[in-house]
């Protein structure tokens, strides 16, 4: 054997290291060292395919039958009825009357006094044509005034007075004129005055909301008329026309209402002294119209008139 050479023997418990031959030799095994620590986790591996669907099983068994519900009568409210049985239903619907809802026949007619039928829109239209047919109307190009006022040809206006006189509209009529005209005393230095002119609704007998305010006038002779163009309609009803003068004349004089004469309209109020209310009036009104408030009854002349001319 040659040097550097590694003999083993199993007999002997020592090692004996020769330095002349290099030799060791080992007489008996070590005790085994600890276990190393486990090694990380490989990555899982794909799942594998689903296993086929098992067989249906088998429909189990019919429940028992539930209790058989009570029957009767079916049970309506009028106008319907039911004369039928809890297995056979007859309904039918209740003939209306004054006192009863229910159906009702339609009819045309103007003339039937049934309470169990009801007029169609072709009746209430003849019945309509024919009440208006029974109104005078206003004839085109005339001019009209409050209804059946006596007048004075010289009323004499106050500054700043609106003065609301009644006019009763019998069918919707289109107006295209309102106006005044100056009394037969008018003028004097200043010999001009303002007058503004227009119409209102009427509420609870009185004089309430604008409906038109026509603008202003500039009066400067006796015995003349002003108008102002407008356009107008009003529908059937009690209005109330109105003029101001907002600057006045020295003789600052109108056609107006003469003084307790007979009652012009009917259900015109009388004031509690028994004077005859010709027109309403409202104090220290200036520029534009608006809501009439604080009406003084109107019972000597000098109301000015203002008329209205159908179109």
């Amino acid at each position: 054997m040659s040097d550097n050479t590694l003999t083993v023997t199993e007999v002997v418990n020592s090692v004996t290291d020769t330095p002349v031959n290099n030799t060791v030799t080992v007489s008996e095994v070590g005790t085994q060292g600890p276990a190393g620590t486990n090694g990380t986790n490989g990555t899982n591996g794909t799942n594998g395919t689903n296993g086929a669907t098992g067989a249906t099983g088998a429909t189990g068994a019919t429940g028992a039958t539930g209790a058989q519900g009570s029957s009767g009568v079916v049970t309506v409210n009028a106008p319907l009825t039911n004369a039928g049985t809890s297995s056979a239903a007859n309904l039918s619907v209740s003939t209306g009357t004054t006192s009863n809802v229910g159906v009702l026949q339609l009819t045309d007619s103007t003339s039937s006094t049934s309470t169990t039928t009801a007029a169609t829109a072709n009746a209430v239209k003849t019945a309509y044509a024919f009440a208006a047919s029974q109104v005078m109307p206003f004839i085109s190009a005339y001019y009209y005034r409050g209804t059946a006022l006596t007048t004075t040809a010289n009323g004499s206006a106050s500054q700043n007075v609106t003065y609301y006189t009644p006019f009763f509209v019998p069918a919707t009529t289109t107006f295209d004129r309102i106006a005044i005209r100056s009394g037969s005393g008018y003028g004097g230095t200043p010999s001009t005055a303002s007058v503004r002119m227009g119409i209102y609704n009427s509420s609870s007998g009185q004089p309430s909301t604008v409906v038109l305010d026509a603008g202003t006038v500039s009066v400067s002779a006796a015995s003349t008329t002003y108008t102002i163009t407008i356009n107008q309609q009003l529908t059937p009803g009690l209005y109330w026309l109105a003029a101001n003068s907002q600057t006045v004349a020295q003789f600052n004089t109108y056609l107006a209402v003469a003084s307790n004469q007979a009652a012009a309209y009917i259900g015109q109020p009388f004031s509690t002294a028994f004077l005859t209310i010709q027109y309403f009036s409202q104090s220290s009104v200036t520029g534009a119209f608006a809501t009439a408030t604080s009406l003084s009854d109107g019972t000597a002349n000098g109301a000015i008139l203002t008329f209205l001319r159908a179109a």
